[in-house]
Parts: structure tokens; C-alpha cells; sequence
């Protein structure tokens, strides 16, 4: 429809409307002009009369005819006046009528923007899905789990000894709650339906990585022929290397094999690991299960010859409030399921596989969720329940607000520590250094030059004190990478500077403290960020770092998802670093960064000289 709405076939009408109405004016303003030429001329012939008339006529007399002139003029005066003045005004009412006309030939011809009524308009609510505001609910308290004896049933004896032999007495209560749930769907599978899609939004450190691989392996391990029937999706690399190793420990039981896809190997050695090509020229699958990051998948489904995954049974995407738009090159129907009519579900020789997700902060963004293609999915998550409160107590009440709130676990302990920026430095050094022993300890950047500028000053300042500083972030390559997370992991480095690319997924033992050193963009970030201590019931701290004009923000940003955290301050700044010389610290950074930008310019031009060469 179009925003104005003009005749385009009415040139000549129109033309011939406003000539004729321009020849009408025209015809009153010479009748006018006649008027005032016969005014004049009648003016004239009064006044010759006058001159003529004998000097003897008597003084009265002529008095008289003066009069009798003055009056006859007042009264041509006042019959030409009311003449003109009426013809004004039939030429004022013709204008307006043309105006009128005019007026109301465009309003007929166009829109008017604005001209509507002006009126209140109702706020518009918003409505989510009824999964998302009735989801199942699971305790956040990792104590309330259930024995090992008492899930013997859904389990195998190999899968069962192998958690004895891990130590584990009981299992966490979302693992219960998986374990069971995909146990029901698996038989609804066998049966011919459309299962449902399975949505986990829990605390971090909840354990919901061994949520979804104990029933994907159980279910899966009842297979003959070897194809790809899971795929493990996940964002960065150093988080699906974790993942990877906690299936491989529990398929190792079985005869399942696993593959992890994601660079950090050459591609054709991945390829290798994925398809071999058979004698007769087909290809045949060497796996069941794929651990990958998007973007080494992505480069398999083009170029891997024999790769398929159109036998998938579960597709798993962890942390999946990221991007999701590699899931465009799943075949269909996995990707998205056709809409479940009975046309549908009888057509379709294969059905769509089981998409499981799971992420601390799981979106409920409209279109990230439509985007995902689910089939009535189901969602299970935390609130913090009063046990002793009444069983019967509606749950409705406490989650009606679940898809807007973020859950952190109950064991981590949060604070904020407001500072001026010049003194951030010597902050996270007193923050450190507290104990006698520094604890295991990551600090987290916005990036990666944040990162490696931080790393560096830490290590001259805790130099004295023989405490390594490991630095990760996007300027290392993966080996380097992986060599520093694995002296952390061990140990031997105490302190670890990361830019947000470790915020996500992994489960490092034994971080004690997490330093958000710069504000992170998100509520999100902050989420994830916290989520790397405090885990499995284990007490962690989590710490920010503030400017002043920051403090009001982050503030705002935590009552949106209902936290509040107490504000601190740390005092005697300026003495402390005159105690440590902060300012040969300073001097030292900067000679190490001038050093590094001549070494990284030399560099760039031996490079430039070879290919010229």
C-alpha cells in the first residue's frame, strides 16, 4: 500500500478546473476596475458643472448646490464603496471556496501523516512460551541428589563401576533428572515418535556435562553398525577438548568410539579419524560420537567426503545461548523438524534427532529460539527451594520469572571492589597476595592486549614472591594455549590472566578466586565468569574490580536478574606501593612492551622481504 495515494489519470480535468476558476477572478477584478473608471469620470463632470455657473447666481444659492453636491457625492461615494466592498468580498468567498475545494481534493488525494486521533496506547505484555514460563523443576542443592543404588536400574553395571571407581557416591540432582527423562524418551524413540527437545538451563558447576554423556552413552551403546549418531557442539576449543575427555572416560566402557573435531590436529588427520574409504569405493563411518567447535565442523561437511550425519540420534549444543548459525548445515530434519502433522510423521523416513541444550544463561530471545528449530521442547531448571516449606507450595509462583533469571551456586561468595583506575593494578596484587599462600586464581580481561599487558605487570610484581603468572588469550596459538591451561590446571602456574575465551564451560579443579578485572559488557559475561569457581559444591569468591562510575551500572545490571552484592573498598593503596616501588613495575612493563613491538616489526618485515623475494 502506498504512503500517498495520487490520481495519475486526471492531468486535463484539473487543468480545466483551475482555468476556469482563474477567468472567474479575472472577470471580477475588470468589473471592478469599470466601477472605479465611471467613479472618476463622474467626479470630473460634477466639477466642470461647478465652474460654470454665473458669479451672479446668489451666495446662498450656490451654498445650497454645494450641498446638494456634497451629498450627491457622499451617496455615489457610499453606492461605488458598498459596490467594490461586495465585490471583495464574492472574491474572498470564491478564494475560500477554491481553497476548500483544493483542501478537500488533497486530502482525498493524499495521506496525511498524523491526522489520526491521538490516544493512549496500551503497553504491549510480553508473552513467552508456556515452556518457558511452566518449566520442570530441579533443586539447585547439589546435596539432594540421589545415591548411586538408587538409579542401579536406568543404568549398566559397566557405567555403574565406573563411577564407583571415579569415587562418585551420589549423583547431582539434574543428572537424575536427565538420566531418567532421556531414558522415557529413548523408549518413545524405539516406539515411532517424535521425541521432545530437551532444554537445561542450571547454575554453573552443576554438572551438566555428565548430565546428558551417562544416558547418550547408555542409549547409544546398544548399537551394531558404527555411524554418527551424536554430535557434541561447543563454542571454543579448550571447553570441547574437556567435554571430549569426559565422554571418552565413560565410552571407553563400551564400544562406542568418539572423535573430537577442532583444529587442533591437521585436517586430514581428522579426516582420517572420521571416514575411511572402503575397497569397494563407498565410504564407511569410524565413529558414534563427535565432539566439535562450528567452525572445523562446518569445513568437514564441505569437504569430507563420506562424512554424514543423517543418522543422528542426539544433536547436543552446550552453552547454547552463543551463536548458532552453523546449525543451517545439519541436514534436514535434523536442523529444524517439519511441523508435527500426521503427513509429516508418516512421510518422514527419518526422524529428527533429539536436540538436548544447555547454558547457565540460556536465551529467550524470540528469534535465537526459533532459530534453533526446536520441537516442543521441555525445560529444566533451578529455583531455590525452602524445604521446609509444605510439598505442596506452587512452584508456578517461584518460576513464573525463570527465563529472565540467571542462577549462580549457593557455595560462591560475591563482591564488589570499588577503586580509581590508576590503582586497579595494586588492587588485584593485595587481592592475591591476602594469604599467605596464594590461592589458584583467574583473572579475567575484555582482551587480549588487556590480557597480556596485565599478565606481564603481575609477574614482575609477584616475581618476588615465586608465584607464575600464565597468560591465555587469542594471540597464542592452540599448542601454546594448551600448554599454559595444563600448567594450570597442575599447578605449577598459580595466577591465570584470560581474556573471556576460558569464561565459558570449563571445569578447572581448585579455583578458589575469580578477579573480573575489567566490567564485562554483559550480565552474562559476569555469569559465566563467576561460574568458574564455587563449583560442584565447592566454596569459591568471586571478586570485581569497579571504577566509581562503574559501580552504579553493574549495580543495575545485577537487580535485573535479582542479585545484589556488598561493596568494599581497599584502603592504604598509595602505601602499598611505595612498599613494592610500583612505579619501577611500570617502567619495566613499558620497556617490555616497546621491546616486543620492534621484535613484532622486524618480524612483519623479514616476512615482507621473503615474499618480495
Amino acid at each position: 500500500m502506498s504512503l500517498f495515494g495520487i490520481n495519475r489519470y486526471e492531468d486535463e480535468e484539473w487543468k480545466k478546473e483551475t482555468n476556469s476558476s482563474h477567468n472567474h477572478l479575472s472577470n471580477f477584478l475588470k468589473q471592478i476596475e469599470v466601477r472605479r473608471r465611471q467613479r472618476d469620470s463622474l467626479k470630473a463632470a460634477n466639477e466642470s458643472t461647478a465652474e460654470d455657473v454665473p458669479e451672479k447666481v446668489n451666495h446662498d444659492i450656490s451654498e445650497n448646490r454645494d450641498n446638494e453636491k456634497k451629498s450627491k457625492k457622499r451617496k455615489h461615494e457610499a453606492l461605488s464603496d458598498k459596490a467594490s466592498s461586495d465585490n471583495e468580498v464574492d472574491e474572498q468567498k470564491t478564494c475560500v471556496e477554491f481553497e476548500k475545494d483544493s483542501s478537500k481534493r488533497a486530502e482525498e488525494n493524499f495521506t496525511i501523516l498524523g491526522s489520526g486521533k491521538h490516544f493512549k496506547r496500551q503497553l504491549a505484555k510480553r508473552v513467552l512460551p508456556r515452556w518457558l514460563t511452566h518449566p520442570e523443576i530441579v533443586a539447585s542443592n547439589l546435596n539432594s541428589g540421589s545415591a548411586l543404588k538408587e538409579v542401579e536400574s536406568l543404568l549398566d553395571d559397566k557405567l555403574l563401576a565406573k563411577l564407583k571407581e571415579d569415587r562418585f557416591t551420589k549423583l547431582f540432582p539434574v543428572q537424575v533428572h536427565l538420566l531418567s527423562w532421556l531414558l522415557k524418551c529413548d523408549k518413545d524413540y524405539n516406539a515411532g515418535k517424535w521425541v521432545q527437545d530437551t532444554c537445561v538451563c542450571m547454575p554453573t558447576g552443576s554438572g551438566k556435562t555428565l548430565a546428558y554423556v551417562l544416558p547418550i552413552i547408555q542409549v547409544l551403546q546398544k548399537n551394531f553398525v558404527r555411524t554418527v549418531r551424536c554430535l557434541i557442539v561447543l563454542p571454543v576449543q579448550e571447553l570441547a577438548t574437556q567435554v571430549h575427555e569426559v565422554v571418552m572416560k565413560y565410552a571407553n566402557c563400551t564400544s562406542l568410539k568418539v572423535a573430537l573435531i577442532t583444529g587442533a590436529t591437521s585436517f586430514k588427520e581428522e579426516q582420517e579419524t572420521l571416514v575411511q574409504k572402503h575397497e569397494r569405493g563407498s565410504f564407511i563411518s569410524m565413529v558414534d560420537i563427535i565432539v566439535a567447535t562450528p567452525g572445523r565442523l562446518i569445513d568437514h561437511i564441505r569437504k569430507t567426503s563420506g562424512f554424514s550425519l543423517t543418522n543422528l540420534r542426539f544433536l547436543v549444543i552446550d552453552e547454547a545461548d552463543c551463536a548458532v548459525d552453523w546449525l543451517q548445515y545439519i541436514p534436514f530434519p535434523h536442523s529444524k523438524a517439519p511441523p508435527p502433522s500426521i503427513k509429516n510423521i508418516r512421510s518422514s523416513w527419518n526422524k529428527p534427532a533429539q536436540k538436548i541444550l544447555l547454558s547457565a544463561t540460556l536465551s529467550q530471545d524470540p528469534e535465537k529460539l526459533n532459530r534453533l528449530g526446536l520441537f516442543r521442547p521441555i525445560l529444566f531448571t533451578s529455583v531455590v527451594i525452602d524445604f521446609e516449606i509444605d510439598n505442596d507450595l506452587n512452584l508456578d509462583e517461584h518460576c513464573k520469572n525463570i527465563a529472565r533469571c540467571y542462577g549462580n551456586p549457593s557455595e560462591l561468595t560475591e563482591r564488589i571492589v570499588q577503586c580509581l583506575p590508576q590503582y586497579k593494578p595494586l588492587a588485584l596484587y593485595r587481592l592475591l597476595v591476602q594469604t599467605q599462600d596464594v590461592e589458584k586464581t583467574l583473572v579475567f580481561t575484555n582482551s587480549s592486549e588487556s590480557a597480556h599487558r596485565l599478565a606481564i605487570l603481575l609477574q614482575s610484581l609477584l616475581k618476588s614472591k615465586n608465584i607464575s603468572v600464565g597468560e591465555l588469550s587469542a594471540q597464542l596459538g592452540s599448542k601454546q594455549r594448551e600448554e599454559t591451561l595444563e600448567k594450570f590446571i597442575r599447578g605449577a602456574s598459580r595466577v591465570l590472566v584470560s581474556s573471556d575465551a576460558l569464561a565459558r564451560g570449563l571445569d578447572i579443579p581448585d579455583v578458589k578466586l575469580v578477579v573480573s578485572y575489567d566490567l564485562p559488557k554483559y550480565i552474562k559475561g559476569y555469569i559465566h565468569r563467576a561460574g568458574r569457581t564455587g563449583r560442584g559444591g565447592l566454596p569459591g569468591t568471586a571478586v570485581s574490580l569497579l571504577l566509581p562510575n562503574q559501580v552504579d551500572l553493574f549495580t543495575k545490571m545485577l537487580k535485573k536478574v535479582g542479585r545484589t552484592i556488598p561493596i568494599g573498598k581497599l584502603e592504604n593503596l598509595d602505601d602499598l606501593a611505595e612498599s613494592i616501588n610500583y612505579e619501577s613495575h611500570l617502567e619495566n612493563l613499558k620497556d617490555l612492551l616497546a621491546n616486543e613491538q620492534g621484535e613484532n616489526l622486524r618480524r612483519l618485515k623479514s616476512r615482507k622481504s621473503i615474499v618480495k623475494s
